[in-house]
């Protein structure tokens, strides 16, 4: 997709009740990380709980991530405080 027909998705958080977690499976040893959704949490330990209750069924690896440290792009303009990619 090239650059232009991106849009960063807002910044504003998506839960107002803790902190929200990206997870990401590889389903075998030899395949790659997926984003498969997001879980909200107060501390790591429960969220790895939730991922692993909601995901590890079809995951060989789970990884979690600050949703603040991950950036969002979308071809969509359906977040209205998006902003181009190349802002």
């Amino acid at each position: 997709m090239p650059v232009e027909d991106r849009r960063r998705v807002s910044d504003a958080p998506r839960a107002t009740d803790g902190t929200e977690w990206e997870v990401f499976v590889r389903e075998t040893s030899t395949g790659p990380m997926q984003h498969v959704g997001s879980v909200t949490a107060d501390s790591w330990d429960i969220a790895y709980e939730q991922a692993a209750t909601l995901f590890s069924f079809t995951a060989d690896d789970l990884w979690l991530c600050p949703a603040d440290a991950v950036h969002r792009f979308t071809p969509s303009t359906l977040d209205e405080a998006a902003t181009p990619a190349d802002d």
